[in-house]
């Protein structure tokens, strides 16, 4: 079985992809140069009529033949922008599919480990998230007789399909369910970065796939208007730190799980009465 770290590289990976097709086809304009065109219909063999398409830039050069049914509009620049917006989408919706396999995996084992202490004391985020989350007579007896930890678990997370776990709210509910005590704060000095970037950068990646999903990228502000700028260095930040944060918080999940198995071993040894 894959794990949560893997499903997520696995889930990410494509939005690298997206950005890597981007810059080997960015160009400002198609090469025509008489030698290169010449020598490249020569080396495919293509027709006098032929029509040819010749992308050249410092890391790719490209020939698109006529039979591909690719025009030119197609591959302009406000075209393969789309190309970033997808890899925004891509990166987001991991982050979206982690969070709550990541919690499949680990929940139970926390609320074992932990007993009632898993729940955290005074944080309103997760109170708004779990705040219709509900257990009737039946379950509740249930864990009275035979208290599951796996059962609860699966009833938390069950919640979260009508609810979804996403940006900086996702990640904190995440970590603190996981047993991490100021969870952003942790992935800060674990990734040498300022808290506060960090999470506008999350929140301004997770607006954006909003905007894209359900506006063809127009801002909720002017939904009728152009598509918004995108440009590679941005979208490859966001699809950075989407990545290192998931990376950062699943390390610091793993050393928390650890750090509770040996404090639980400690307070129980074997054979202790």
């Amino acid at each position: 079985m894959l794990s949560p770290r893997q499903i997520f590289e696995d889930n990410i990976r494509p939005a690298d992809l997206l950005l890597k097709v981007f810059r080997l086809l960015e160009h400002d304009a198609l090469n025509t140069e008489e030698a290169l065109v010449r020598s490249l219909r020569e080396l495919v063999k293509a027709e006098a009529d032929e029509s040819l398409l010749v992308i050249s830039n410092g890391i790719f050069l490209g020939l698109i033949r006529e039979l591909a049914e690719v025009p030119p509009s197609s591959i302009k620049r406000s075209a393969l922008c789309n190309l970033l917006r997808q890899a925004v989408v891509t990166a987001s919706t991991a982050l979206e599919t982690y969070l709550p396999i990541l919690l499949r995996a680990n929940l139970a084992e926390v609320i074992r480990l932990r007993g009632r202490d898993f729940v955290p004391k005074n944080d309103e985020a997760f109170k708004n998230q779990f705040k219709e989350l509900k257990f009737d007579l039946d379950e509740a007896v249930r864990i009275l007789v035979d208290p599951d930890p796996l059962f609860v678990a699966n009833k938390m997370i069950s919640s979260l399909n009508f609810s979804y776990l996403n940006g900086r709210r996702g990640i904190h509910v995440t970590g603190v369910l996981l047993a991490l005590d100021n969870p952003w704060n942790l992935i800060a000095k674990k990734l040498g970065r300022t808290e506060d970037e960090i999470k506008k950068t999350i929140d301004s990646t997770v607006k954006r796939r909003n905007d894209i999903v359900h506006r063809a990228d127009r801002s909720q502000d002017d939904p009728a208007g152009s598509a918004q700028e995108i440009g590679f260095p941005w979208a490859k930040q966001a699809v950075e730190t989407i990545r290192v944060v998931c990376l950062a918080l699943d390390d610091l999940v793993t050393a928390r799980l650890k750090e509770l198995k040996e404090q639980g071993a400690e307070a129980h040894p074997q054979g202790a009465v």
